[in-house]
């Protein structure tokens, strides 16, 4: 019986060894594979593309594929409980809100996000952004609300640097902002290696003591997002844009970081209490 029962266990030990030797060449292969298929890429370009290029459609030659998802996020036909992509008028499904962010650009317009290609038609069409606005109700706008819109904003970045675009009115970078969020805010154009295009991300991290330059292949995953998708404030009167991390990501490290500077996002306009507005803080949550 103890023979016929070491006889079963060498058996499931020696199927279990080559199932796991199995899985170990499959992923072997494929990371061999996907090796093989990015040199490819690279050595067969069609199209030079060079540092900060805007305009998206000149790496659909290079990388169709890619390309492809990249234009499905035009797509508007989801919608859900929660939003989907569509705009919808959320002050118009949720008056109150007008209410809770009076004496706030928000309380003038706010439809949900629409896909990346989308970012610049929606930039335009929002009222938060425009010249009606008065001085008090924070417009218009300074040209660090662009940030996160375009490739063409480290192009602009580049060119004037970051502190006098960040002071720059919003209506000014109009002619120069005209490409959707695309391949160049995230992949360095002449190999597709993940990047950061922002300095935002960088400098919070570097006062944090830490250099983004040494994130691993697997962390840059998140970090490209984090240049955008994060809590973040305009600094003083130049409008620098900055996350405050400075004291760590939670929820209470922030509001400590901005109750020492003495921010707030807005004063309400019926009780003039200072309130603070989260943004997106989808990195600090993940």
């Amino acid at each position: 019986m103890e023979k016929r029962l070491k006889s079963w266990q060498g058996w499931l030990l020696f199927a279990g060894t080559m199932a796991v030797v199995f899985v170990l060449g499959m992923l072997a292969s494929s990371v061999t594979e996907r090796r093989a298929e990015i040199a490819s890429v690279i050595n067969n370009k069609k199209t030079e593309i060079k540092d900060v290029e805007g305009r998206n459609e000149l790496f659909e030659p290079n990388y169709p594929r890619e390309y492809q998802t990249w234009t499905e996020t035009a797509d508007t036909s989801f919608k859900s409980l929660y939003n989907g992509n569509q705009a919808v008028d959320v002050l118009e499904q949720r008056p109150n809100m007008v209410v809770l962010w009076a004496g706030y650009t928000f309380s003038k317009d706010y439809s949900t996000p629409r896909g990346h290609m989308h970012a610049i038609e929606d930039m335009r069409h929002t009222l938060r952004v425009g010249s009606p606005m008065t001085e008090e109700d924070g417009g218009p706008q300074p040209a660090t609300c662009w940030t996160c819109k375009s490739p063409d904003v480290p192009r602009m970045m580049q060119s004037i640097g970051a502190e006098n675009f960040y002071k720059s009115k919003w209506s000014a970078m109009g002619k120069e902002i005209v490409n959707p969020i695309g391949c160049a805010d995230c992949h360095e154009p002449e190999n597709m290696n993940l990047r950061i295009s922002r300095p935002a991300l960088i400098e919070a991290f570097r006062r944090q003591g830490k250099d983004v330059t040494k994130a691993t292949p697997q962390e840059m995953r998140s970090l490209v997002c984090a240049q955008c998708h994060v809590e973040y404030y305009f600094k003083g009167d130049g409008k620098y844009l900055t996350f405050p991390w400075d004291k760590g990501f939670t929820v209470e490290d922030m509001e400590a970081y901005y109750d020492e500077a003495g921010f707030a996002d807005y004063k309400h306009k019926l009780s003039r209490t200072p309130i603070l507005k989260a943004q997106h803080p989808d990195y600090e949550l993940s």
